[in-house]
């Protein structure tokens, strides 16, 4: 029966087609595991979109044109037919492929998941990009062809974990369960292979009734007022997870939360990543009591066997910073990797997800693999010239005050010591990055233009911070030495600036956890900043 019903959204899938697209014919063995019939429809899918084709679906061997094999030798007698004893010695599990025969282009893996990633390959080849939170087809379609295709991969990594949830309004952790399905469907597309879900055993996500909102420390966040960038929170009055915000008890909140963790584990395992639940306790009846609540789950362990990869943790993740850390040293091979806001890393999540799943990246030309063909020409060099800024001015932030965004704005004005020199330094890099990453924007031919833009938006973010913080620690100084009208013009200059900071993030504000980062930044920055200047 589900085989049928697979079948049949393939064909309505694939109607949509315009007629003069090629008919292409995709062949699966005579029972496809799940996987490997979510692989055929990400291949309809994407002949559709590159190649307006026209796409059969079978599960027995044709003599038709045009023919796609998917599958592994031992469960579809096409793809042995056509591969014979041409079959990659220690492919592994995860080992696949994207070959022509005589027989038709083969998309095999060691393993399902491994053939939905040798789909994903060969949409790569095609110059499909899926990063984190998007995917783009090229500017320029290519000439449908099933010819020419020789690519064997080796994953490098083991383990290629993505962790999820958090503990803070700005993280995944105010991620909807459709949300998080869409981006399990994206990870799995660049193949990785497993999402964490870290938990305390007292958090709600846990099962625990607790006060508030039991996700992070304190009540849901009240978004009313007079705040900046409030078109994020859509006339919402608290800024609260979507799965609780209608729950009226502890209880309720307790339920809501739980099934909205079993939905979001079946989502992940759904699209071939195994799913691991890391609770942070050294008491076995906690461990028992999370295994029960949770059978959905591939395992419930302690702390990270491997690498704890951190994306963009600068600052508490409020400032973009595009390298990625490694934070603590793992004792199994592979990764897991943490980040609260995609889009902030999309380049370099890509590029590790490419190395470490078995691509081989030109160190010079990451950047142009990335972005030409979803772009065009002219991108790259000035992308990397405003990666470089951002990265400059992140490293001196973290060589000089690492507290200096997570630790609260209004210290800033609370100080009379001198401006820092080094922010006018940062000041200069973050402008230099905003103007790189917008002559990037305008040379781009549409396709990923919301990529490049975010970079720009949130550079020019952190341009206004600073100038924030610089306005309001000049106002401290002032406030220090009797000269109210001094104090004024600069707490002014302070509100105006932090009004453009979250006005322009808002623009690109495309994540739940952005709409967290500004309900505290107006929490703890504009706010204060208003209230200081009604003293």
């Amino acid at each position: 029966m589900k085989t049928r019903l697979f079948f049949a959204l393939i064909l309505l899938l694939t109607s949509l087609a315009r007629a003069e697209g090629p008919a292409v014919t995709v062949v699966t063995g005579p029972s496809p595991a799940p996987l490997e019939q979510l692989a055929a429809q990400e291949l309809g899918k994407t002949l559709v979109a590159l190649f307006d084709a026209k796409v059969a679906l079978t599960d027995t061997p044709t003599d038709a044109p045009n023919r796609i094999l998917i599958g592994h030798p031992d469960t579809n007698p096409a793809v042995k037919s056509a591969i014979a004893d041409a079959w990659p010695a220690e492919l592994g599990e995860q080992g696949h492929l994207v070959k022509s025969t005589t027989q038709g282009l083969v998309l095999a893996g060691g393993s399902p998941v491994a053939t939905l990633w040798a789909v994903a390959e060969y949409a790569h080849l095609n110059g499909i990009r899926v990063v984190p939170d998007a995917e783009y087809l090229p500017v320029e379609k290519p000439a449908f062809r099933l010819d020419g295709f020789d690519s064997v991969l080796r994953p490098s990594e083991e383990v290629r974990a993505w962790r999820t949830l958090g503990t803070s309004p700005a993280s995944q952790a105010v991620w909807s369960a459709e949300d998080l399905a869409s981006l399990f469907r994206r990870l799995a597309l660049m193949k990785f292979n497993r999402v964490v879900f870290p938990m305390q055993p007292s958090q709600i996500f846990a099962g625990a009734v607790a006060e508030g909102s039991g996700i992070w420390e304190g009540e849901p966040i009240d978004v009313t007022g007079d705040l900046a960038g409030r078109s994020v929170f859509k006339g919402a009055k608290v800024f609260d997870h979507p799965a609780l915000a209608n729950a009226t008890s502890a209880e309720a909140r307790r339920d809501a939360a739980v099934a909205f963790v079993k939905a979001a584990l079946l989502s992940a395992s759904q699209v071939g990543l195994a799913t691991q639940i890391e609770l942070e306790s050294d008491r076995e009846e906690d461990f028992d009591r999370i295994a029960a609540l949770f059978p959905e789950a591939g395992s419930v362990s302690g702390m990270a066997g491997e690498s704890v990869l951190e994306a963009g943790w600068l600052g508490g993740g409020f400032f973009p910073y595009p390298e990625i850390l490694d934070s603590a040293k793992g004792n199994r091979p592979g990764y897991q990797l943490q980040t609260r806001f995609l889009g902030d890393q999309s380049a370099a999540i890509w590029s590790l997800a490419r190395t470490s799943a078995g691509a081989a990246l030109e160190p010079d030309k990451t950047t142009e693999t990335l972005l030409l063909p979803i772009c065009g020409e002219g991108v790259a060099d000035p992308f990397e010239n405003g990666i470089a800024a951002l990265t400059k001015a992140g490293r001196l932030i973290l060589d000089q005050d690492p507290a200096f965004v997570s630790g609260g704005f209004m210290r800033c004005y609370e100080s009379a010591e001198p401006v820092p020199a080094w922010w006018t330094e940062a000041k200069d890099l973050y402008a230099k990055a905003m103007g790189e990453f917008y002559r990037a924007n305008t040379r781009a031919r549409d396709g990923a233009r919301p990529l490049i833009l975010r970079y720009a938006k949130r550079a020019t973010f952190a341009l206004h911070y600073v100038t924030a913080a610089e306005a309001a620690r000049k106002a401290g100084i002032a406030k220090a030495a009797g000269d109210d009208d001094a104090r004024i013009e600069n707490l002014e200059l302070a509100v105006e600036s932090m009004h453009n900071a979250l006005a322009i993030y808002a623009e690109v504000a495309t994540e739940p956890g952005d709409a967290g980062a500004i309900a505290l930044l107006n929490q703890q920055a504009y706010t204060p900043l208003l209230e200081a200047l009604e003293e």
